[in-house]
């Protein structure tokens, strides 16, 4: 009896403390998928994984310029807006709050077609030491 009355004490401490733990805590999803455009996600097969974020703040009338990404790359929009140019697909537009995948191995070009600055954070998750982003090159 003791044992058990010592195993629900043990029991209720555990359930307990990570609810404690979560006081004025909360998650909000803002993307789950396991693709990107209409293509699976695949991650580097590589012994040197790096996960690289970064903030882009793009004026009224920036882009990013043309360029591609060889691995998956997760995109959040902090603040402003922005349009995004992808080779075969129509332009996709996105406001603050909106996330996406970036299609991988597609040339794209996010502009800021606004009249306030854009603010995007984005998340690539490539290999140590390999540029996450190859720039179109120009004849």
């Amino acid at each position: 009896m003791k044992k058990l009355t010592l195993l629900l004490a043990a029991g209720a401490v555990w359930v307990t403390v990570p609810a404690a733990a979560q006081v004025n805590f909360k998650a909000t999803p803002i993307l789950q998928s396991g693709k990107a455009g209409d293509a699976q996600i695949v991650y580097p097969k590589t012994d040197s994984a790096e996960v690289t974020a970064l903030v882009l703040d793009i004026g009224p009338g920036g882009e990013t310029g043309r360029h591609m990404h060889p691995n998956p790359t997760f995109v959040y929009i902090l603040e402003g807006a922005i349009d995004v140019e992808m080779d075969g697909h129509p332009t996709r537009s996105y406001k603050a709050g909106d996330s996406f995948m970036e299609v991988v191995n597609a040339w794209h070009n996010g502009k800021n077609r606004g009249t306030t600055p854009a603010k995007v954070l984005v998340v690539f998750t490539g290999v140590h030491g390999k540029p996450n982003l190859v720039r179109a090159t120009t004849p």
